[in-house]
């Protein structure tokens, strides 16, 4: 697309493309092992702390294959992603490792399970130096399968596992441990205080999501692969209610009551659901049709949505998108060369990613570039004049925007389904001229989107 920049805006701006000020930046990690990150979960005491729990894979053409490996691979940040270190896991002979969390930057619970299917729970105090199994008498039934493990604060956690007998009841129901006294001690909850489970029902590795003392986690039909149902608890894993969920895999909550579900049709269909109840409903979405869903994240503090999609696996582009009207409209905010996994969100600034493994260099993980994008997901308005000239068009666009104080920008022109047209990114200014040359666009509504890190204006070009 053809870009015309008034001259004298050389003088006000430098014009960046791919810099830090981009949706995500990436750091390359000294791993020990290229590798893809499975896992990733931020501390609920500092939002400063994330680790991820990592899986090799052979990369073949478009294609990724589980390949075992002698121990896991971790990765960690202690200074909000700026840096970031790796290590290994101990985990018996060939293990899968299916998630990880982080109290701080020194003591980490992590789960998995070997070839010989014995399931483990660990836990380091020394940053990964050393990884201790616990709760080595649970998880030990012939149909027992750890699925994840939750701590709500350094005392109180869950680990969750696939429907399983007790010493005192032959039928399976889901085995669910907690601890009270930081996993000293755990006890089961009984069946009575969790949903029977269906025929053919079953966990899924990392299928959950937790926000203050809510946690939940998603069930699927092993035969059909087909989701069921949504399991929530409201007092820290103690007592389980269950709801019937048409989409979920993967789902993300922003607080105890709004979040959502996906659920791939294709390589180029993804369902969504919304519930604003905590799971108890949930209301179809208009779908994504762009790629295959990488990674959904619903923003706490925001409630916006962020997905990551791809139409290649390998060499992308990888579709960055942002709803900020609960999933009913999505705009493309990113340059297309982010392979971003696993985003979690602790507040519309503070995110972290990981790469799926590449086939062309180390391992990347991310953090959230946030300015200038903070105020696109805060939300805020921004206080700025922005004018387009001609209105409706069909030669040439001309856009300007003044503020009473310098800052930051970020401009995109999206198309009516949330392509991304044209994407700016402008340095301390306080007035943008801008014209556009959109005699080659299709008829139809687009949409301008400027934002800073105070807030976002969103105006509407019409293309005759």
């Amino acid at each position: 697309m053809k870009k015309i920049l008034l001259p004298f805006l050389f003088l006000l701006f430098t014009f960046l493309n791919g810099s830090a000020q981009s949706t995500w930046q990436a750091y390359e990690p000294a791993l020990p092992e290229v590798v893809g990150t499975f896992h990733l979960r931020t501390s609920v005491l500092d939002p400063n702390v994330a680790w991820t729990i990592c899986a090799k894979y052979t990369v073949t053409a478009n294609a990724y294959s589980w390949q075992p490996l002698d121990s896991l691979v971790f990765t960690k940040t202690s200074d909000g992603g700026q840096t970031w270190q790796g290590g290994r896991i101990p985990m018996g002979v060939e293990p899968y490792g299916n998630s990880i969390c982080p109290i701080d930057a020194n003591t980490v619970w992590a789960t998995g399970t070997d070839v010989d299917f014995a399931n483990y729970l660990l836990q380091t105090t020394d940053g990964g130096q050393i990884w201790t199994r616990q709760l080595e008498n649970g998880f030990t039934w012939p149909t027992s399968y750890v699925d994840f493990v939750h701590f709500f604060d350094a005392e109180n956690g869950i680990v969750m596992g696939d429907p399983a007998a007790s010493d005192t009841e032959p039928t399976p129901f889901f085995e669910v441990y907690t601890t009270s006294d930081g996993g000293q001690n755990w006890a089961r909850v009984s069946s009575a205080n969790i949903p029977a489970a269906l025929p053919n029902e079953f966990g899924i590795d990392n299928l959950f999501d937790a926000r203050g003392d809510t946690v939940w986690f998603g069930t699927v039909n092993t035969t059909t692969y087909a989701p069921l149902r949504i399991f929530r608890s409201q007092d820290r894993g103690l007592t389980w209610e269950a709801f019937d969920s048409p989409a979920h895999w993967p789902f993300s909550f922003a607080d105890g009551q709004y979040g959502v579900g996906a659920n791939t049709i294709s390589s180029s269909q993804t369902d969504l659901r919304l519930t604003t109840d905590g799971g108890e409903t949930w209301t179809p979405l208009p779908p994504l049709n762009i790629g295959y869903l990488t990674t959904i994240a619903m923003v706490p503090g925001s409630r916006y949505i962020l997905a990551v999609l791809r139409t290649n696996n390998i060499s992308g582009p990888f579709i960055t998108m942002l709803s900020t009207d609960l999933g009913q409209t999505w705009t493309e905010i990113g340059d297309g060369t982010h392979h971003t996994g696993n985003a979690q969100f602790v507040s519309p600034t503070i995110g972290y990613a990981g790469e799926w493994q590449p086939a062309d260099h180390p391992t990347r993980m991310y953090r959230w570039a946030g300015d200038p994008l903070s105020g696109l997901l805060s939300g805020k308005p921004l206080d700025a004049e922005v004018e387009l000239f001609p209105n409706p068009a069909s030669d040439f666009v001309l856009i300007n925007v003044k503020t009473s104080q310098p800052a930051d920008f970020l401009l995109l022109v999206n198309d009516a389904q949330g392509r991304l047209i044209e994407r700016w990114v402008f340095e301390k200014t306080n007035s943008l001229n801008v014209m556009l040359d959109v005699h080659g666009w299709v008829p139809g509504v687009y949409s301008v989107t400027v934002s800073t890190v105070k807030g976002t204006a969103v105006s509407k070009i019409v293309k005759k």
